[in-house]
């Protein structure tokens, strides 16, 4: 099985040096975390490209550095705001374009504000991201995250039946654990519409994200039941690199999926 790896892996790492270390062990297949607003620059993303075709390497998906920023600008309730950052979604689909990336990833909105978002509001926004990612040629991609609304198992359904055939996830082991969910409750109920995965291991209950490879989550249940589910979307390793030897730990991950 060929496993891709995050940029993210190296972060504080500039992401062009990081994305340098994903090719140098070897990984042919990435996903791309943009760090700033320059690096959505066309030469910056061209060098990117140019970075990816020398080391044979195919860019999966991308993940935008302003997850921080979509609970109030595009996800919030205050129209000018919305208007004022769509554009710089409008260059992350753009950048993924160019990078020949299937998917782009989103957070979204918190799941605990002061002014609870309607439902109805939020997918009404999700479904502008859609949109603009269709009009680039790629998909944006709701991903369950911890302490957001998408870490509940009952929006994602909403949201599901809310966006229908545009509905798209990614899947985060981890995310799904510090959420307090078992991640294969999760599986089984999105595996039809989970279009990629990141993968880290655990060894609960001591710690909830360590290198795969490294802990004893069940990656073989994993992959049989999205096998099950006629998966034909990617993997991708994303781990946080504090504490670790980081290239060291991701060619060991690297080498132990090798045996799947």
């Amino acid at each position: 099985m060929e496993i891709g790896c995050s940029t993210s892996c190296f972060y504080p790492l500039v992401t062009e040096k990081a994305f340098l270390e994903v090719t140098d062990l070897g990984f042919r297949k990435a996903e791309i975390f943009f760090n700033t607003s320059s690096e959505l620059e066309l030469p910056f993303v061209n060098q990117l490209k140019k970075t990816a075709d020398e080391n044979g390497v195919r860019v999966l998906s991308v993940h935008p550095f302003s997850s921080a920023l979509e609970n109030m600008c595009i996800f919030g309730e205050y129209q000018r705001r919305y208007d004022d950052f769509i554009g710089l979604y409008q260059k992350h689909c753009h950048a993924a374009a160019v990078l020949g990336a299937g998917v782009v990833v989103i957070h979204g909105a918190l799941d605990a504000r002061k002014i609870p978002l309607p439902d109805e509001l939020y997918f009404e926004r999700f479904q502008g991201l859609v949109d603009i990612g269709r009009s680039e040629g790629v998909m944006v991609c709701q991903e369950n995250v911890n302490k957001f609304k998408s870490q509940h198992i009952d929006f994602m359904k909403r949201m599901r039946a809310a966006l229908g055939s545009d509905f798209h996830m990614v899947f985060d082991i981890k995310q799904s654990i510090r959420a307090g969910y078992d991640p294969f409750e999760f599986l089984e109920e999105m595996k039809n519409e989970i279009v990629h995965v990141h993968l880290s291991d655990n060894d609960l209950p001591e710690r909830d994200c360590i290198p795969p490879g490294r802990g004893n989550f069940d990656f073989g249940r994993l992959f049989a039941t999205l096998d099950g589910a006629d998966y034909k979307g990617d993997y991708v390793i994303e781990i946080y690199s504090k504490g670790l030897d980081v290239k060291k730990e991701l060619a060991y991950s690297k080498q132990f999926f090798e045996k799947f």
